[in-house]
């Protein structure tokens, strides 16, 4: 009986296993933040972190748990990227990993600053933190909310170079909540930012 037990407990987790396997994907992200040239691949985001199983499956979940932090760690060079991107008006890069209609509310921005002569500098010296919010599933659509927070120099100056807003010399700690998203069906690893919310921490 015991014997039988065992084999049903195998069957088990083998199935959510390859559940697991199937939603999820299996690709990592371990490099550290960095600016990525324009050539390089497409960045991916590569797991739907979070699921919920018995206590029969604590192993599924410890694993779980590891794919959540690889998913962070994507999540934070998107956010790098994206910043980059969005403060050298480089749409390319940005049509990559945003969704429209906030794709569209980039370029509306970008098209604002390029038409007043401005330009926006970013410096995110360090990343102090990054929490995922919340996960859901929506019309067979997965949500991931992570709030970031980091410490950045933002300056915008005229055409002549000059300082309109912010200071060179002044950091400061920012908090910004970030929805990325991915078909459940899509064969495509890479998430996609759908909604941003920024706030001064």
């Amino acid at each position: 009986m015991a014997f039988l037990d065992l084999i049903l407990l195998a069957a088990i987790a083998g199935f959510l296993g390859y559940r697991l396997w199937s939603i999820l994907g299996t690709h990592d992200v371990d490099k550290p933040i960095r600016k990525r040239k324009s050539g390089d691949e497409d960045l991916v985001i590569p797991i739907r972190p979070r699921a919920t199983f018995s206590e029969e499956t604590e192993k599924i979940d410890e694993a779980n748990d590891l794919q959540e932090d690889q998913f962070l760690k994507g999540a934070k060079v998107a956010f790098q990227q994206i910043v980059e991107a969005y403060a050298e008006g480089n749409l390319q890069a940005l049509k990559k990993l945003l969704e429209s209609p906030l794709l569209e509310t980039f370029e509306d921005a970008i098209k604002k600053r390029e038409k007043s002569k401005k330009k926006l500098e970013v410096d995110i010296s360090r990343m102090i933190s990054a929490e995922i919010l919340e996960d859901r599933e929506e019309k067979k659509v997965a949500y991931v909310t992570v709030k970031f927070v980091s410490e950045q120099c933002l300056v915008t100056r005229n055409s002549r170079g000059k300082v309109v807003e912010g200071d060179p010399d002044r950091y400061i700690n920012v908090t910004d909540i970030w929805t990325f998203a991915r078909p459940l069906k899509s064969s495509n690893p890479n998430w996609k930012l759908v909604a941003t919310q920024v706030e001064e921490a």
